[in-house]
């Protein structure tokens, strides 16, 4: 997995691709914390998605989230067998889709592990999983995925599956800035 010195140059590399954007809690939250990947460090901890766009460069692929009930990109939580942020975004997305790893093509914005976004955000206590609150440091990345847009994903990772135009995700808070950089970058 990428060391405290390359997550910080991930970053820094990602505000210099895509300045105005205000990531100094990340930053501080890589400079204080010594373990970023466990799932276990309620300071926060980051997580890996993947933006996986058809062939048109059209639609998104997004899943019905099984906690939160609302559509989503895959993605979750580095496991220690990743070495590297850009591997977990692959390997979720393809768990969570059911999507081959080597059909899912991935687009970098500029140099190679540099995410097309970076999202922190709050995550609700989970008395399940004896959770408390946290952020979730979310690096974003994009896929295209060429084949049959009839998914099946594996139920025990999401409620189901819909390819959404991207022009009916540009006025949706949560997914209007990664469709203007999928435009940007497609």
């Amino acid at each position: 997995m990428e060391s405290k010195q390359e997550v910080s140059s991930i970053v820094t590399e990602y505000l210099h691709e895509f300045k105005g954007e205000d990531h100094r809690d990340l930053l501080s939250f890589t400079s204080d914390n010594e373990l970023l990947f466990t799932r276990k460090n309620f300071n926060g901890h980051i997580t890996a998605s993947a933006f996986i766009i058809d062939a048109t460069c059209t639609q998104l692929l997004l899943l019905k989230h099984k906690l939160y009930d609302r559509y989503l990109q895959p993605g979750g939580h580095i496991e220690q067998d990743d070495t590297n942020i850009l591997e977990a975004a692959l390997r979720e997305a393809s768990e969570e889709t059911g999507i081959p790893q080597d059909e899912l093509l991935y687009i970098p914005v500029t140099a190679q592990h540099i995410p097309i976004d970076i999202d922190s955000h709050y995550i609700p206590p989970n008395a399940l999983k004896n959770e408390p609150e946290h952020v979730h440091h979310d690096f974003r990345y994009l896929f295209v995925y060429e084949g049959n847009k009839n998914l099946v994903v594996p139920i025990n990772e999401s409620r189901g599956a819909k390819w959404i135009d991207l022009s009916q995700l540009e006025n949706e808070e949560i997914f209007s800035t990664v469709v203007q950089k999928i435009k940007l970058f497609r």
